[in-house]
């Protein structure tokens, strides 16, 4: 079903401009380019908490257009693809972080097989990622622009993301936060309201009035893995929630207020869904998010919180995660630190991140990047019949080279 909608999608996307040449202004195919490439000396010295190899990469390539009729509505079409190697035992952030076992009870409230969070996609145990280059598609949508708000059908993020106010990040896709490459292989924080990638859906956002602006949208079936997250990470030993029917809002504000200097966006979202699991011990889930950002001067701010309940049936299962950042622009230069904190009940563990760095743009297409990360995590480990816990930390030098047109 996700394939035949992507394909009809691309065709329309090539298709609808030619149908009405006559009354729509002339539009451009626009190509968007960018290849990251990361160095990393990171010190790991916990085998259930492996940091990566010291190379790291992303590639994204996307193709776009878009045509304004005569009645004032816009077509727009994109599609884009990721090829990338992440930390090779937390491809698209989901993974194994710790050394739980079926045979204590609190480590498998499922039975014979360890939860997995739909917040994360983490897992409390279980055989170990260990995976390569691996390639996403993370979009391949249709957008219409009216004087009455746009509407989106395909593979995209949905309205959750598009929304929401989040902190800062220092480096262009390094980070220890929600989304990019993780030098770290050990952070935990992901405090974005998202459980289904660009998985296809529909979405709805309102004009913005007075500086508000509303969306939603529905997504049949969380099953497309993006670079930053994979909705049915699970595997050998593990079971997910399966979610489907997924519900999310979010209301934004923005406002530039002049006199002062002084940009201001905060979004508060929401998201449900069902779990098609199967399984008792997963249900409904739910999650609260907020962010806050300001921009005064050279100086960017901001932070972002999420609360879920990880579609836990029993209770006690709850997710909660706070990222930071702080970033000052001085020309051609960028300094910055940012900060995540998490701590997941179902998975039984809890850490937290930090990066600082700086950036240089040494034209309008190459910038270069210098930084320190370090993670910290307690790992849920068998103690004898009960649950123990162990400590890991990772940290390191790291050098990141991106290159756009």
């Amino acid at each position: 079903m996700v394939r035949s909608l992507l394909l009809t999608l691309t065709a329309l996307g090539v298709v609808a401009p030619l149908m009405c040449p006559a009354e729509a202004q002339e539009g451009e195919w626009k190509l968007e380019a960018e290849a990251v490439l990361a160095v990393s000396a990171v010190e790991s010295d916990d085998p259930l908490a492996p940091a990566p190899d010291g190379l790291l990469g992303s590639a994204l390539i996307a193709v776009s257009r878009e045509d304004t009729f005569d009645n004032g509505l816009t077509l727009g079409w994109r599609l884009a693809g990721r090829v990338e190697r992440d930390a090779p035992s937390r491809p698209a952030f989901a993974g194994v972080l710790g050394g739980c076992v079926t045979s204590v009870p609190a480590c498998s409230p499922v039975g014979v097989l360890l939860p997995v969070s739909p917040a994360t996609g983490l897992a409390a145990g279980g055989l170990l990622f260990d995976d390569g280059a691996f390639a996403s598609l993370e979009t391949a949508a249709l957008t219409l622009q009216t004087p009455w708000g746009d509407g989106v059908l395909g593979a995209d993020v949905g309205a959750a993301t598009r929304l929401d106010a989040r902190a800062p990040t220092v480096l262009r896709r390094v980070s220890v936060l929600s989304a990019g490459l993780d030098p770290t292989g050990l952070a935990v924080a992901r405090s974005r309201n998202d459980v289904t990638g660009s998985s296809a859906k529909v979405s709805y956002l309102s004009p913005r009035w007075l500086g508000l602006r509303v969306g939603a949208s529905y997504t049949p079936d969380a099953n497309l893995r993006s670079a930053d997250f994979d909705p049915e990470a699970d595997g050998p030993g593990r079971a997910g929630a399966d979610l489907e029917n997924i519900w999310e809002g979010a209301v934004s504000f923005a406002r530039q207020f002049a006199e002062q200097d002084l940009r201001v966006r905060a979004a508060v979202t929401y998201s449900q869904a069902d779990s098609g699991a199967g399984l008792a011990a997963f249900g409904d889930y739910e999650a609260w998010g907020a962010g806050l950002e300001l921009e005064h001067g050279e100086w960017t701010g901001g932070v972002r919180w999420l609360s879920s309940n990880n579609a836990w049936a029993p209770g006690s299962g709850d997710y909660e995660a706070w990222e930071a950042g702080l970033v000052h622009q001085a020309g051609d230069w960028r300094f910055g630190i940012e900060a995540g904190w998490a701590t997941d009940d179902l998975t039984v563990t809890e850490g937290a991140s930090w990066l600082i760095g700086v950036g240089y743009d040494l034209n309008e297409h190459v910038n270069l990047g210098l930084g320190w990360a370090s993670a910290e995590a307690d790992l849920p480990v068998p103690a004898g019949p009960i649950l123990g816990h162990r400590n890991a930390r990772n940290d390191g030098l790291l050098v990141e080279l991106s290159v756009r047109n």
